[in-house]
């Protein structure tokens, strides 16, 4: 790991030319949202994220309690940044509508989260962000800049809310308007202090660069969630994992079961993962938000490597179930499913099967 220097210079911007920047890199390499914060910022949030910690709704997931001050406040341990840089990319262009998973002829991909039917997001994301950030240090002289994607100790979903980069939905996703949710996250700690921005606790209606604009609201609407009455994640979500009153207790999330944790799900719930190999896109396949965007007349383009799995078609879940570890990392190195380890996937799959076998 490269040791990051202790003292770097600010290097001041405007918005305006910050703006331009963003406007010729981004959508050259495929970026289809950014924006800024300054920093230090106190994030709304943030109450709400120690209380999460504190009731342990993180599932034994050890790594996101890991120095929470630092997640929270990236200067403690960076006494030079300025700003965090923001970035989304889209793994899908909307959300059609899903076949019902508990039939036996469903192809396992179709039940696999969407963001993960291709390369693990981790180096796509990453290498297109470096770029965009490569022709930044080219025309600002003196910028220091460290991407990352989901390595660095950062909530990125809240500081892409301040940026303008979307809203907090009740599915806990990040939904653009016209986007929708499917977006994968990545942030740039800069010493860039930028003149013209907003305080970077104030969340901001427009990202400084988007592939489409945001529907416009009105200021004092800009810290709703825009989901208004809606409950269709809340009433769809089939282990409650969600939160009448806002946030996710992951012990409950089929995501969690399915890809985090090593052993089993617990034993009288199993039967709630239903068709679902990897992953749980339910909250996100019912939203409103999700289904418009999938009805664009126009589809925007996605990047082609977010969705490659389909080449491991000739599986089926008993060959998924039987998988050998060498034939597991000849097949999945670099793509999402790795995550789950040989044992983790062959364990989804005899879960789905025995569902499947109920339900016949």
């Amino acid at each position: 790991m490269v040791k990051r220097p202790t003292d770097i210079p600010e290097v001041e911007i405007s918005r305006q030319e910050l703006v331009k920047l963003l406007a010729e890199l981004c959508p050259a390499h495929r970026i289809d949202l950014a924006g800024a914060v300054a920093l230090p910022c106190v994030q709304p949030h943030r109450e709400r994220w120690r209380e999460w910690l504190a009731a342990d709704r993180h599932a034994d997931l050890e790594y996101v309690t890991r120095d929470p001050a630092a997640r929270e406040d990236p200067t403690q341990k960076n006494a030079w940044a300025q700003s965090v840089l923001i970035f989304g990319q889209r793994y899908t262009d909307g959300w059609p509508g899903d076949e019902d998973l508990l039939l036996r002829d469903v192809p396992w991909t179709d039940r696999v989260a969407r963001y993960a039917r291709g390369h693990d997001y981790h180096d796509v994301l990453l290498k297109d962000i470096k770029r965009v950030v490569k022709g930044l240090v080219t025309a600002i002289p003196g910028l220091a800049a460290f991407p990352s994607t989901d390595t660095g100790p950062y909530l990125e979903r809240e500081y892409a809310w301040l940026a303008g980069l979307g809203f907090m939905g009740k599915n806990t996703c990040l939904i653009h308007e016209k986007l929708g949710s499917g977006l994968f996250l990545g942030a740039a700690l800069t010493n860039l202090r930028v003149t013209g921005m907003p305080p970077g606790n104030v969340p901001q209606a427009e990202p400084l660069y988007a592939i489409v604009p945001r529907r416009r609201r009105a200021p004092s609407r800009i810290l709703a969630n825009h989901c208004g009455s809606c409950t269709a994640c809340l009433d769809a979500c089939p282990t409650d994992a969600l939160l009448p009153a806002g946030g996710l207790d992951a012990r409950s999330c089929i995501s969690t079961w399915t890809i985090e944790w090593r052993g089993q799900a617990p034993e009288d719930r199993r039967a709630e993962q239903g068709g679902l190999l990897f992953g749980c896109d339910i909250c996100q396949s019912v939203c409103p938000w999700n289904q418009r965007a999938a009805e664009r007349d126009t589809p925007l383009p996605v990047r082609e490597e977010y969705g490659v799995l389909p080449t491991h078609g000739e599986l089926k879940l008993a060959d998924l179930a039987a998988l050998n570890d060498d034939d597991f990392r000849a097949r999945f190195r670099r793509t999402p499913l790795w995550r789950a380890h040989p044992e983790g996937l062959r364990r989804n799959a005899e879960v789905v099967l025995k569902n499947l076998a109920d339900k016949e």
